[in-house]
């Protein structure tokens, strides 16, 4: 099977250092190597789209790269998006590609070990038109995954929501730690304290030089997660109390 990679950041890089074992892998990055999918479309059977969505100006996501994927897809060629997109960018989705063979699967990897982290998946999500066949895609690349089909709505909610969860997690506690330099106690046993309950655990409970989140998704996923809860006249306000504390906190 030749499937065709867009996008060669860490998630499309992640793919394909991993599929080329079992398929063979064509990479269109216009940027990084001038290649698009159109020049690959007549050998190309399914196409894995992980090109970068990043923060628009009104603080949405800004999903061109995978219309512009999907525009010089053929209709017949299946389309799997790891790319994060939104409700309002699916929406767009259906209603101006109804044609479109076209399944989401949202990924959860870290840049810095984002081979590492696809290596040991253990847990896909899917959820479009296709599914049968990337399960099938995965499971000869995957030899004990669970696999998970929800509705494209749900995964979208699934990605936001673990992000922006955590991100308001490190806000709360580096408003912890303020507390506690305020009275000259030890941050670190105390987050140490809380973490040992399993419900809470130890991660992104660490107060870095920086102060606050940052990275590559937590910035532009909460503001996201903001920009769609407003289009849908939905009410967020610890996350938006999170991000404001966020930005002022930020180095």
């Amino acid at each position: 099977m030749e499937i065709t990679i867009a996008g060669y950041g860490f998630v499309g890089k992640a793919h394909a250092q991993i599929l080329k074992e079992y398929y063979d892998i064509n990479i269109a990055d216009p940027i990084l190597l001038e290649t698009t999918v159109s020049d690959y479309v007549d050998e190309t059977e399914a196409v894995i789209c992980c090109v970068s969505t990043p923060q628009a100006d009104d603080g949405s996501c800004d999903m061109t790269n995978v219309y512009n994927v999907i525009e010089t897809t053929p209709w017949a060629t299946p389309i799997l998006i790891k790319s994060t997109i939104s409700l309002e960018g699916w929406d767009y989705i259906k209603n101006n590609y109804p044609d479109h063979n076209i399944t989401f699967s949202p990924e959860f990897l870290v840049a810095a070990t984002a081979y590492e982290d696809f290596s040991n998946t253990k847990h896909l999500y899917l959820g479009g038109d296709g599914t049968a066949l990337w399960t099938d895609v995965f499971s000869n690349v995957f030899s004990d995954v669970t696999y998970e089909e929800l509705t494209v709505p749900e995964l979208i909610m699934i990605k936001y929501g673990r992000n922006t969860f955590l991100a308001t997690k490190v806000a709360y506690f580096n408003q912890l730690h303020d507390v506690c330099a305020a009275k000259n106690i030890n941050f670190d046993k105390v987050a140490a304290g809380i973490g040992q309950d399993n419900r809470i655990g130890t991660s992104h409970t660490q107060i870095t030089a920086q102060r606050g989140f940052g990275g590559h998704c937590f910035p532009k996923d909460t503001s996201a997660m903001l920009a769609t809860s407003k289009l849908y006249t939905a009410t967020m306000s610890i996350l938006e109390s999170a991000v404001v504390y966020n930005n002022k906190i930020r180095k």
